[in-house]
């Protein structure tokens, strides 16, 4: 920061967001920016020494934007309505979500819909936890609209490991996965 307190252009500016009591889901969020571009990197983490990796993971990807910055349309006062028909907003609080790679493009699956329970949950976890999810949604055992818990990450993709999408339809949901009742949330 300079001495008034105002940023030059080329600051990096990193806000990490984690819950208020310890023993609290140790999740979090982690803001990079640097002039008018910014990422919001969710995570997960086991220890405040995964930190690091956090950081590090959130760095690459806000590089990734700013190698390729969205475009964004002039702001111009919106068009005044024609019709008496009411205007749909978007939520300002719209929970935020994860891509899922799927065999064919990705599905957007709230974050709150996947969640390491036990094992490992550091950010490596919940990548492998992602992929176990595009397994799933692509043998048709998850929709990932539902929310699900996973008990040991690494142990599930293992099992999971040598499974087509044909042999999980042998299979359900429950097999491999604890299903959270909405009242969970």
């Amino acid at each position: 920061m300079t001495s008034k307190g105002v940023q030059p252009n080329n600051a990096t500016v990193i806000t990490l967001t984690l819950p208020a009591v310890a023993d609290e889901s140790k999740s979090g969020t982690l803001l990079v920016q640097r002039g008018d571009l910014a990422r919001v990197h969710p995570f997960t983490y086991t220890q405040i020494a995964d930190l690091t990796e956090v950081i590090a993971d959130a760095l690459v990807a806000f590089a990734a934007v700013e190698a390729d910055p969205p475009i964004l349309p002039e702001t111009q006062p919106p068009p005044k309505p024609q019709s008496t028909k009411q205007v749909e907003t978007p939520q300002l609080n719209a929970e935020p979500t994860v891509d899922v790679p799927l065999k064919k493009g990705t599905k957007a699956v709230k974050i709150s819909h996947l969640k390491i329970v036990g094992g490992e949950t550091d950010a490596a976890a919940y990548r492998q936890a992602v992929q176990i999810a595009g397994k799933l949604i692509d043998g048709k055992l998850w929709d990932g609209a539902s929310p699900i818990r996973i008990d040991d990450v690494y142990a599930l993709a293992k099992k999971m490991k040598h499974l087509t999408e044909r042999d999980l339809s042998l299979f359900t949901l429950d097999d491999f996965v604890q299903v959270s009742d909405p009242v969970d949330n």
